[in-house]
């Protein structure tokens, strides 16, 4: 009579299979953001208030004078260098963050709310036509280059703000995310006295 040996899978050839099938699961399956606007909103705040304490620490330990321009659609850190502010540039961290498409930024300074669109549309004289002279091209660049709405002193304080992130959710609600900041130099999400 023959034997037969029977043979079956041993534990290591099914653990390879089950990773296997698990790595091309995940191949296959798209990742959903399940993160609510809300969640969204917060998130780029924190990253907000996490670079500027980043900056302000600088402007304590270089002795410089910075600033943060802000945009409906990002904002930007600048430094004041031979008599202009001028953008920070060579530093990957503290380069132009632009929000995504469905978010805005609002600044109100000190209790008045600042527009930088007001500013690029002043009914200056020197603004109409070129007389030959060249003394449009300063302009255009002061332009490029408007001074910032928040600004970050060597002391460690800044200029007193209040920072609105908004979106709109999928009902069309306005959702939005306030940062706070206050002379001494403190960041927080929301107004201070609000929190519990």
């Amino acid at each position: 009579m023959r034997c037969r040996s029977q043979r079956g899978f041993t534990l290591l050839e099914i653990m390879i299979v089950v990773v296997l099938m698990g790595l091309m699961a995940a191949a296959v399956i798209p990742s959903f953001n399940t993160s609510t606007p809300k969640q969204q909103l917060e998130k780029k705040a924190k990253e907000f208030m996490a670079t500027t304490e980043l900056v302000l620490n600088e402007t304590i330990l270089s002795g410089q004078f910075l600033g943060i321009v802000i945009d409906p659609d990002g904002y930007h850190y600048v430094i004041y260098h031979e008599n202009k502010w001028q953008p920070l540039t060579n530093d990957r961290i503290l380069t132009e963050r632009k929000l995504d498409n469905d978010m805005s930024l609002s600044v109100v300074v000190d209790g008045l709310p600042l527009k930088q669109s007001d500013e690029e549309h002043s009914d200056d004289i020197f603004d109409n036509e070129d007389d030959g002279l060249g003394l449009d091209e300063p302009l255009q660049s002061e332009k490029k280059l408007p001074t910032p709405q928040i600004m970050l002193f060597p002391s460690g304080e800044l200029s007193p703000f209040e920072l609105t992130f908004s979106m709109k959710d999928q009902q069309g609600d306005e959702q939005d995310v306030l940062v706070v900041g206050d002379a001494l130099g403190r960041l927080t999400l929301g107004r201070p006295d609000e929190q519990s």
